[in-house]
């Protein structure tokens, strides 16, 4: 769901730094707001304050929101942007690989026949079959598609459509499982146009139902075949690309096999901070199903909201926007705006500004007191996190 219907009430947004505070305030019930680098909600209402001054007067001249002492607001209460999972998963001849693998001669392709009982893809294909058939995702969206295609295609076209398209759990969960138990691995890697088309179906599905989308990127290798095209470089490109985009696509990646490192620029670049690496030892299947809660908690954990549009005539300036929380128990704490090109603590803006992500030691707060309440005040200048 994007933001909610609207209920329109009138509260105060904002005053100046050294002003009194007026009644009702963001100080009120809890002292003078704490400025910290900390807040965020997955699933807590956000009331998203509208301009205007304390008199209801009309935008200053420039057309933006009034500064006044104190800024009125007009506010609405919203739910966090929903996120779905679309799933690239590599089926190449290297997933008949054995596990666990022989670090001293590691397995890098296709091994001869007969293979192994419990290969890469034995292992992935429970794990992934356990992850769909969770009680703990309903409600995710989740979709799916393998590579390479049949065709052993290099084009990213191939990719763009579906296995089985992003529904909801549990009800999608046979059609994922039957796609995964109906996979043979074989062909070489199209690591830049599978994933290239992964994240382009991403953006397409996130445009038609406004949700969040990220890809999750599962491959046991480095690119093979095609051309000289398909590189590490190029993946990053494209991880970059797809993050920076509107609306933007997070890659997470999650690596089977041996010395696999440079994925992680991958990760790095498609906003996710650090990519998955599963070592092919005995306990691959443990950690593989680890990993895939982990990205399920930071998909259901996200802290992201929707900004919406300023009431008519107003235009809303970036630069005077703030976040604030009111715990359950009372206590104010506004959030700054994190300046670094990774959101670690307070809040961020998503690529193309029409989201708000709460981040770090800020989501954690927030996530743990469900009955707080989370609020975009518009108006006064920014408060940004400086570096000591």
């Amino acid at each position: 769901m994007v933001l909610a219907a609207f209920a329109s009430v009138f509260s105060p947004a904002c005053g100046s730094n050294s002003g009194p505070e007026e009644p009702g305030s963001t100080g009120q019930g809890g002292g003078p707001p704490v400025s910290v680098g900390s807040g965020g909600s997955a699933g807590v209402p956000i009331s998203v304050g509208q301009g205007g001054s304390s008199s209801g007067s009309a935008p200053n001249a420039s057309g933006g929101f009034n500064t006044a002492e104190t800024c009125a607001a007009h506010s609405a209460e919203g739910e966090r942007i929903p996120m779905d999972l679309y799933f690239m998963v590599d089926t190449t001849g290297s997933m008949h690989c054995p596990v666990p693998d022989d670090p001293s001669n590691p397995c890098e392709v296709q091994p001869s026949q007969p293979f192994s009982d419990v290969t890469r893809w034995v292992v992935e294909r429970k794990a992934l079959t356990d992850f769909v058939n969770s009680s703990g995702n309903a409600g995710l969206g989740i979709g799916i598609d393998f590579f390479p295609s049949s065709s052993n295609s290099c084009d990213s076209k191939s990719y763009t459509t579906p296995t089985v398209a992003i529904a909801n759990l549990p009800g999608a969960a046979k059609q994922l499982s039957d796609a995964i138990a109906n996979q043979k691995p074989a062909g070489q890697t199209p690591t830049v146009a599978s994933l290239t088309g992964a994240i382009q179906h991403a953006s397409s599905w996130a445009k038609k139902t406004g949700h969040r989308v990220a890809v999750v990127y599962s491959t046991d290798g480095y690119p093979k075949g095609c051309d000289s095209s398909n590189s590490i470089a190029n993946a990053v490109a494209a991880a970059k690309a797809g993050f920076e985009a509107k609306p933007s696509v997070a890659t997470f990646v999650l690596g089977m096999g041996r010395n696999l490192s440079s994925l992680e620029q991958i990760a790095v670049a498609g906003g996710t901070e650090h990519a998955y690496l599963i070592d092919t030892n005995a306990d691959a299947g443990e950690k593989l199903s680890q990993a895939l809660d982990s990205i399920r908690g930071k998909a259901l954990s996200s802290c992201t909201y929707s900004v919406p549009p300023p009431p008519a005539g107003e235009t809303l300036d970036y630069t005077k926007v703030n976040v604030h929380f009111q715990s359950s128990a009372g206590k104010a704490t506004d959030f700054l705006q994190d300046p670094s090109t990774t959101c670690k603590e307070g809040w961020q803006y998503s690529a193309d500004k029409s989201q708000v992500i709460l981040c770090g030691n800020a989501c954690e707060l927030v996530k743990n007191d469900v009955n707080g309440s989370v609020q975009l005040q518009f108006g006064c200048a920014t408060k940004i996190d400086v570096p000591h």
